[in-house]
């Protein structure tokens, strides 16, 4: 009798044993997706709070935001592929630094409203004034959906890594203005 108990703890210690690497071979498989999950872009910050958190990382001062309605005098962006949209742009004349951010409905809008962007950015170019300082690559646009971030800005680039910073994921796409 002693021998069949013995016989029996065995076995089951051996099916707990498998029972728990079976567990950890499960969690180990999955913690991969769980991580990339933990990863995901922030989606449910606001354009304005995205534009605002970069400014509050980078410590500008005296910036303006621009009304919804009037942002359409800077960017032409196509109706429709939007949800939300802001921008901020320096107080005080001769100071180059302007944020914006667009918030689109589908990942396929994307290259819309980089395009959007840029062409205003090249647009940019053409005044003499501001010629310099987008030129000497003081602008930069990085895309993380649902989100477009555009700056220009001593700095562009260490905005554009607060910008990362703030939804969480590293860079899908960054086009410098001069690309």
């Amino acid at each position: 009798m002693e021998h069949k108990t013995k016989k029996r703890n065995i076995i089951l210690t051996i099916i707990i044993l498998l029972i728990i690497t079976g567990i950890a071979v499960v969690l180990i498989i999955l913690s991969p997706g769980i991580q990339k999950k933990g990863k995901a872009n922030n989606t449910s910050l606001t354009a304005d709070e995205v534009v605002t958190g970069v400014i509050k990382k980078m410590n500008y001062q005296n910036l303006t935001p621009i009304s919804k309605e009037n942002i359409s005098r800077y960017y032409e962006i196509p109706k429709n592929i939007t949800v939300d949209y802001a921008m901020y742009i320096s107080a005080r004349a001769g100071t180059e630094t302007e944020l914006a951010c667009f918030k689109i409905k589908d990942d396929n809008d994307e290259q819309a409203i980089v395009s959007c962007v840029n062409d205003y950015l090249a647009s940019k170019t053409k005044s003499s004034a501001e010629q310099n300082s987008v030129q000497s690559n003081l602008s930069a646009v990085s895309a993380h959906y649902p989100y477009v971030f555009a700056v220009v800005a001593p700095d562009s680039t260490n905005a554009v890594r607060s910008f990362e910073i703030l939804i969480n994921e590293t860079p899908k796409k960054q086009q410098s203005s001069a690309d």
